[in-house]
């Protein structure tokens, strides 16, 4: 994989420069949106951003990457390792970045129950989407103003329903 362009490199959009990284030190925050024109440097600095970042400890096996010193925002698999007195084990990761398709549906983005194992198996089981790829990084979507508004889709189908 072709190494990203260096984050000290990118010349102005300080803006931009300056909400990615407050994101990154402060998940709190939760995200940001940076729009702006094609080819001014968004992907380029979201990249180059989470090459930067040190690698993270994660759960080894968790689908989710979760911080093994954040016992309060654990999934339901890492923190049944709490009452059992046991250590998770852990190892490094790179900070992610998770591209989200314009074609991705909700199933896709947030999980949905794995078919394959309930066919195969008869066990109800989550499959994670890409929300939880990109737990503690970035979910880069290019051409947000492109997604599809649920909210819109719903009142217009509502509405010809009635007619």
């Amino acid at each position: 994989m072709a190494q990203p362009y260096p984050f000290s490199a990118i010349v102005g959009q300080d803006e931009m420069k300056t909400a990615i990284l407050i994101a990154a030190v402060d998940p709190s925050i939760g995200g940001v949106l940076v729009l702006g024109d094609r080819g001014t440097g968004k992907s380029t600095a979201v990249r180059a951003l989470a090459a930067l970042l040190p690698p993270m400890k994660a759960v080894v096996g968790c689908r989710y990457g979760c911080d093994p010193a954040d016992t309060a925002s654990r999934c339901e698999q890492c923190a049944a390792l709490k009452p059992e007195g046991r250590t998770p084990r852990t190892h490094q990761v790179a900070v992610p970045v998770v591209d989200l398709p314009l074609s991705a549906t909700e199933d896709r983005v947030v999980g949905a129950l794995d078919l394959e194992r309930a066919l195969s198996q008869g066990v109800k089981a989550f499959e994670p989407g890409l929300l939880a790829q990109a737990h503690r990084g970035f979910l880069y979507i290019d051409e947000v103003n492109l997604l599809e508004d649920r909210k819109s889709t719903r009142l217009n189908s509502s509405h010809s329903d009635r007619s």
